[in-house]
């Protein structure tokens, strides 16, 4: 009788420490962000498998959410620019992100963001994500539409660097200490 009930009281401690232990594994552990598997075209109407298309060893994405961010994408477009003429593993792209909607507003919108970008050798580097714009955001920790996010991916897609907002001196250095770094690796 003792050793049934010296029995018990470890499986009742073990059922007591079990989701202690669960819990605390779980909030120690980073949670890797990835940018999520999704079929799309460019403005230069090139047909793109994201990730695994991404042309850079790394590659940052400007991503903004409303029209009126463009002001904030284009804080970030001279170290973006600076980086792609120096490091030919980097790549940026601009990647206007909307919620998905029917065929024919998309083709609207594409066709407005081709008006807006008149040169037609930047179409490649601008993709505009139709998706649901919260699975994107919780995909890639983005917490909020409120600002502009900029993302270092691998070719992967695996998050390795990201910031929000407009740039600012401290935020270009870091993006390209992070550059440097994932392209000397190997």
């Amino acid at each position: 009788m003792p050793h049934r009930l010296r029995l018990l009281s470890i499986l009742a401690l073990c059922f007591v420490l079990l989701p202690v232990s669960r819990a605390s594994q779980q909030s120690d552990t980073p949670k890797v962000s990835l940018f999520p598997a999704i079929i799309t075209y460019s403005l230069d109407k090139a047909k793109l498998n994201l990730p695994s298309d991404f042309e850079g060893k790394v590659n940052l994405l400007l991503i903004s959410f409303e029209p009126e961010q463009s002001k904030e994408i284009e804080t970030w477009m001279p170290a973006a620019q600076a980086l792609q003429h120096m490091n030919f593993q980097f790549r940026y792209y601009r990647m206007p992100v909307s919620n998905q909607e029917n065929f024919i507003y998309r083709w609207w919108d594409t066709s407005s963001l081709r008006s807006v970008e008149t040169d037609p050798e930047t179409w490649h580097w601008v993709i505009p994500i139709y998706t649901n714009k919260n699975d994107f955001r919780r995909a890639l920790n983005i917490p909020n539409e409120k600002e502009v996010a900029a993302v270092l991916v691998d070719k992967t897609g695996q998050v390795l660097w990201k910031s929000s907002g407009p740039a600012t001196n401290e935020k270009r250095a870091a993006l390209m200490n992070a550059v440097a770094a994932a392209t000397h690796l190997q």
